[in-house]
């Protein structure tokens, strides 16, 4: 008995009770985890991507409303121009021709109704004796600032262009060709769009915004040219798939001729991107001829180079054409744009009609939204350069 009694005490029997609870936990932890991996499964999804395209139309087109909206509610007031700082803060510029008829706490109510739906609030800085500004925030970050300036009429300068052309007669005409639309849709290709005064715009094909900023600009009214890419006297190119060489069949420069029309469908013209080769060429720009005499276009020859043979062809096949005098923006710096564009109003003055050629750059449209206006002030005609054609 005695040995019985140790032998149950060091072999105590199993409790069938404690088995079965840790066998039930397992079994709940194994349902967890089936249950866990089935859910992901099913409830996987993949994010939606926004092309660049789709961002920057909505962007902009939300910043251009904006600015119609403000000029529509206070129409003393003038958007300029929009800079974004190295720190990646956005600054939209307004002018205001008369503070009397504005107040301060009109345009941050309006600033307010119009993007406090998104979540910011609007803080108006201490400003100065000739602007107010105005900071859009969410939580402490500054998101961008809108600066209203004042333009006194009574200090404002009888003009602002040399003295020369400061006031002509015979009202002599001036067109403007913008180039390079198409590789980009920022702040600069906006404000372009958004010029009062009359100019062109030259559209390369092939681009990611080629299409849709021709459609933007046939909305505006603004009247566009395909800037054909065509070779440059040492057979080279920024747009291998489009330019124009003596390399080429006939076919294949057709083929890429409508191509380029198909990606600027609204073109009225073309003028030559680079090409100081194929301008040359009597072949090219034979091709060239043909293609817009079927489609009733018109050809602007940019002159990359004194040789060009572009506006000869043209007129002995009976294309309306016309050729560039002055080059705006060789130099990117605002005043030697400026100089430019004053000689190219006198070229203007002393002949009747002159052409001019920029860039879709910053510098260039803070020199045109100055002085344009000055120029068609003092007697100038600003014109698309269509009706520089014949």
């Amino acid at each position: 008995m005695r040995y019985e009694y140790y032998r149950d005490q060091l072999n105590p029997k199993k409790n069938k009770g404690n088995i079965l609870k840790v066998a039930l936990l397992a079994l709940i932890l194994v349902v967890l985890v089936v249950w866990v991996i089935v859910w992901n499964s099913s409830n996987t999804f993949e994010p939606e991507v926004v092309s660049e395209q789709a961002f920057y139309e909505g962007y902009f087109t939300l910043n251009t409303r904006l600015d119609q909206t403000l000029a529509r509610r206070f129409p003393s007031m003038e958007f300029i121009d929009a800079r974004l700082s190295d720190d990646g803060v956005g600054t939209r510029n307004f002018h205001l021709k008369d503070s009397k008829k504005v107040r301060p706490n009109e345009i941050e109510k309006f600033l307010e109704s119009s993007l406090g739906g998104y979540g910011f609030r609007i803080r108006q800085t201490t400003g100065g004796p000739d602007y107010w500004e105005f900071q859009v925030i969410s939580d402490s970050t500054v998101w961008s600032l809108y600066h209203f300036e004042f333009m006194d009429k009574q200090t404002a300068p009888v003009s602002i262009l040399p003295a020369d052309i400061a006031k002509v007669t015979k009202r002599p005409r001036l067109a403007v060709i913008i180039d390079d639309f198409g590789y980009s849709m920022n702040e600069t290709i906006n404000g372009f769009i958004s010029l009062k005064e009359p100019f062109t715009a030259a559209v390369i094909p092939g681009r990611s915004f080629s299409t849709s900023v021709d459609e933007r600009l046939k909305s505006r009214g603004i009247p566009t040219l395909i800037h054909m890419p065509m070779v440059t006297i040492t057979n080279t190119t920024s747009e291998p798939d489009y330019a124009l060489s003596d390399d080429l069949s006939d076919g294949e420069m057709l083929r890429r001729l409508n191509k380029a029309k198909k990606d600027v469908p609204n073109a009225i013209g073309m003028n030559n991107h680079q090409g100081s080769g194929g301008t040359q060429s009597q072949r090219v720009m034979g091709s060239v001829t043909d293609f817009l005499g079927d489609h009733k276009m018109f050809f602007i020859d940019s002159r990359t180079i004194a040789a060009s043979v572009a506006e000869k062809v043209a007129k002995e096949h009976s294309i309306p054409t016309n050729s560039r005098d002055v080059f705006l923006d060789e130099v990117d710096d605002p005043e030697a744009i400026a100089g430019e564009l004053f000689r190219l109003a006198r070229i203007a003055k002393e002949g009747g009609e002159a052409i001019g050629i920029g860039h879709c750059r910053p510098n260039t449209l803070v020199t045109l939204k100055k002085y344009l206006p000055a120029l068609a002030e003092a007697g100038f005609d600003l014109v698309p350069v269509s009706k520089l054609v014949r």
